[in-house]
Order: C-alpha cells, then sequence, then structure tokens
C-alpha cells in the first residue's frame, strides 16, 4: 500500500501561526508527576470532516502543537498501541510503523533510529481529576506515516485528513469554479436558508459542524469566490453572520449559527442549500411546565412534556466496564447522558422530567408509571450496552415495543426510535446497528410513543473510552434531544 501524501507548508502554518491564532484556556493540567498551570493555545479538531471531541483538546508544548493520539490516528484508519509497562505508544498505517516512548524524542520509524525535531516528545497529561491522554507532536506523526493537515487561524481548528477523504489531495489547487452568490433566506423564527449559487458543478462539496460556538462550515474544493463579501449579516433565528473565505484548495463557508439542525443539500448542479433549524424557538414558560409536571402528576391536554429515564440506578449497577483500571457502571454514564439531554431540551424549551435524577432505585413499572400519571409526549429511556466475550461489539441502536406503536399521539414509537436513531448517529458519528423492536418494560408498558436507547457497548474499550468523555457524552446528549425535539413537532397529546 502507498502512503499517504504530506502536506508539509500546511504543517509549517500551522506550527508559525498557533501562537497567535487559536484561543487560549486556563486549566490545571497533570503530567510528569504534578499539577501545572496551563494558560496556553488550544484548538478544535477536526478528521476526516468529523469533529473529534477528546476530554484533552490539542495544545501547545514547548512552543509545538501536540494531539491526542488515539482520537486522531485511529479516525484515520491507524492502529494504536499503548503499553503502559514501558510506556510506548505504537502507530501503524499502511507501510509505516512508528515506535515511540513518552518524554523521549527518539521514535523508531520502520525500526530506524529517528530523532524527534526541536526537541519535541510525546506526553501522558491529563486535566486535574481527569483521565490522562498520550499527546504526540502531530509534525513529527504527519511526516513520518503521512496525512494532510490545514491550520485555519479564524476557525481555531486543526483539520487533518487521510488522502482518500481529503479534498484538498484530490484537487488541483487551480481554480475551476467560483461561488458568484451567497443568500440568507429567513423562512420563519426558527428557520433560515442559506442559499450558495456557483458558476460550476458543486456536488464535489463537504460539511461539517463545529462547537463552542456553533458553526456550521461547506467547503467547495477546487473553487474560488467572485464578487461576494467576506462578512454577510443575517442576526435572525439563531444565524448572525456568514462569513466567506479562500485558500488555493478550496472556497469556505462558514455560518456562525445556533442550530438544533442542519442540512445541505445540492438542489442543482451550481446551487446549495443549508436548511438550518435554529434552537430559538418560540415557547411555553418552562418552569411553570416542569413544576406541574412535579407536583401535579397530570399534565393538562395539548402539553408536551418530555420524560428522560436514566436507566438503572441505586442497588442496580447495569452493565459494568473498566477503564484504565477504573470501574464504570451503565448506571452512571446513563444518568450523565440523561442530564446533558436534560440541559439541551430545556435549553430548546422543552418541559422535561426525569424518572430518576441522581442515584436512586426505580422499578420498571415505577418508571413508565410516572410518565403515563404526567400525561407526556414522549418517554425516552437511556441506556448502555454490552455482550460478554465479545469486545468487538459496538454501535448505537434504538429499540421500541411493537405493541406501543399506536399513532394516537399523531407520531408513533418507531417514529420517535428512528428519529432519535438517525440523530444519534449523524451527532456520534458511531455505527448505526438499527431501530430494533423488544417488549422492554418501560417502552412496553408507556402509553405515549416510547424509544430505549442503547448508546454503546461498554464491553468495547474504543466506545467506552468516548462515552466516559464529556464531550462525547454531549454529542450522545445532542442527538437524543433532537430527535426528540423532531418527533414532538408531530405530537398532540389527547385528553385524559
Amino acid at each position: 500500500m502507498s502512503k499517504l501524501k504530506i502536506s508539509l507548508l500546511a504543517v509549517l502554518i500551522f506550527i508559525l501561526s498557533a501562537a497567535v491564532s487559536a484561543s487560549a484556556e486556563q486549566m490545571m493540567l497533570e503530567y510528569d508527576g504534578a499539577l501545572h498551570l496551563y494558560d496556553g493555545d488550544v484548538y478544535n479538531l477536526v478528521v476526516n470532516n468529523h469533529e473529534i471531541y477528546t476530554p484533552m483538546k490539542p495544545i501547545e508544548f514547548n512552543d509545538r502543537a501536540l494531539v491526542p493520539v488515539r482520537e486522531v490516528f485511529e479516525e484515520l484508519g491507524a492502529s494504536v498501541y499503548y503499553n503502559d509497562s514501558n510506556q510506548t505508544v505504537e502507530i501503524s498505517s499502511d507501510d509505516t510503523d512508528i515506535l515511540m516512548t513518552i518524554n523521549n524524542n527518539i521514535a523508531y520509524v520502520n525500526g530506524v533510529r529517528t530523532a524527534i525535531p526541536d526537541n519535541v516528545v510525546p506526553k501522558l497529561i491529563a486535566k486535574a481529576g481527569e483521565s490522562e491522554k498520550t499527546m504526540v507532536p502531530v509534525r513529527f506523526i504527519s511526516e513520518s506515516i503521512g496525512m494532510n493537515v490545514e491550520f485555519d487561524g479564524d476557525l481555531k481548528t486543526i483539520f487533518i485528513n487521510s488522502e482518500h477523504n481529503s479534498s484538498a489531495a484530490n484537487s488541483s489547487a487551480a481554480v475551476k469554479s467560483y461561488i458568484t452568490a451567497v443568500e440568507p433566506i429567513v423562512t420563519d423564527d426558527n428557520h433560515v436558508q442559506i442559499k450558495i449559487t456557483a458558476s460550476g458543478n458543486v456536488s464535489g462539496y463537504s460539511a461539517f459542524d463545529l462547537r463552542d460556538p456553533g458553526r456550521i462550515v461547506v467547503d467547495l474544493p477546487s473553487f474560488g469566490v467572485m464578487n461576494v463579501a467576506e462578512n454577510i449579516a443575517v442576526n435572525k433565528s439563531g444565524v448572525s453572520t456568514v462569513r466567506v473565505g479562500v485558500t488555493p484548495e478550496r472556497a469556505r463557508v462558514v455560518i456562525d449559527a445556533d442550530a438544533a439542525s442542519y442540512n445541505v443539500n445540492a438542489v442543482s448542479d451550481n446551487e446549495l442549500i443549508i436548511d438550518i433549524v435554529s434552537k430559538v424557538n418560540p415557547v411555553v414558560n418552562v418552569e411553570t411546565q416542569v413544576a406541574a409536571a412535579v407536583t401535579d402528576p397530570s399534565a393538562p391536554a395539548g402539553s408536551k412534556l418530555v420524560v428522560l429515564d436514566a436507566g438503572h440506578g441505586g442497588q442496580d449497577s447495569g452493565a459494568i466496564g473498566s477503564l484504565n483500571g477504573e470501574t464504570i457502571l451503565e448506571k452512571d454514564l446513563a444518568l450523565s447522558i440523561t442530564l446533558k439531554t436534560k440541559e439541551i431540551l430545556e435549553n430548546n424549551g422543552c418541559s422535561v422530567m426525569l424518572t430518576r435524577s441522581d442515584d436512586t432505585f426505580k422499578t420498571l413499572q415505577e418508571r413508565p408509571e410516572m410518565a403515563n400519571n404526567a400525561n407526556a409526549a414522549v418517554f425516552v429511556s437511556i441506556h448502555i450496552n454490552s455482550v460478554d466475550n465479545v469486545p468487538t461489539a459496538n454501535g448505537t441502536e434504538v429499540y421500541y415495543a411493537e405493541t406501543n406503536n399506536g399513532n394516537a399521539y399523531g407520531a408513533t414509537s418507531s417514529n420517535l426510535a428512528e428519529n432519535i436513531l438517525e440523530r444519534m448517529i449523524a451527532n456520534m458519528n458511531s455505527t448505526n446497528r438499527e431501530v430494533k423492536t423488544a417488549q422492554h418494560a418501560v417502552t412496553r408498558l408507556s402509553k405515549m410513543p416510547a424509544a430505549l436507547a442503547e448508546v454503546g457497548f461498554i464491553t468495547n474499550d474504543e466506545e467506552l473510552r468516548n462515552m466516559a468523555s464529556s464531550d462525547y457524552q454531549y454529542k450522545t446528549a445532542q442527538g437524543i434531544a433532537e430527535g426528540i425535539m423532531m418527533t414532538l413537532e408531530n405530537i398532540t397529546v389527547p385528553q385524559q
């Protein structure tokens, strides 16, 4: 197999620009046996057009950028092995094998002793109180294994792409076509479309989104920009600005938006439509509705109360996993994701009630009964999957009960399950294990549309690492919340 191409110029631009372009952050880091105050720059990380959320973002160390090795290179298709006994990390990709040792600037590339430039070394670094991450110098890995690396100072983001997935690698530097117009179209209070018109075929576009702050990015390889303003003010329906820029490889449109969801479609050979649903929704008083749901178990007809059920709890731990020698319980992961889902839903104006908000035990009958008594619109139970003796089992699946799949609410349980799974996969980039049916008590006994989400496998080391990450939990919660909100649009709660 041939090596991937290397974009050294982009790496050099990244190294030279990092000190002035990234966002500064103060945090306590633990490495070399001590705590250290870090007030340097941090970066977003996009790998193959997917933003990668890790507990430790890329940082600077000795004026060079370090990235988390496993999240980056496994996403690029490489294999990563860490040997704790001798503190070595091995990265294998195509015909290249790299062996490095923590705190040592001597590496072995295909068995050849090689000094890591600038005396930069791999480090074990952790945020105070969190699990440590193996951080490696992006420049050295780029030169050794081969990848396309681009630094965008405006987005404060490192882009890393394997050759087959890199628009820059697959396109000529010569401009072939131009973006000729970018037009915002406000359709209603929480709906905006951005129309991009070009002189050539736009089917080769790529799109992804970034968080904190929210942005939607659309790239057109080998395109330039002609007679289009760099900044287009919108300030409607959660969209503030559309920014248009160009590099030798592509034209880039960045939409600053607080988006609940979005879709990008090529509606013709030379037109793209980015359809954005914002988080700015006209709503009823959330606090009043939640209080009513808790104190008075009978919510009025027409209200759309969401009941979230964190699986297990109390003496029922659920499935058990192990991460870096630490025991991880399903009940704790499920509750953490549930609380984040509640936060996202309430930020979008939804009324939410929890079957449990702490480590307490509820029976399988009590959980749906709470939703039934509150006359809820939907019931969603959140769980973590497991399977004995099959550590490779992975992915996300959502269940509903066939006996609770009527349309009296205007949407069915299968609709709810399909919407939740679709948005979870879109946000988490996990394996799609499909929507399935099962007679789980919590979904079978619910009167309203009900679904049970299995986020991932606690018995899969990679998925457990992801699910233990706060950033990944937010991605999961965002997907569940988006699926619920999509379903709520079609629900009318009948009079009891």
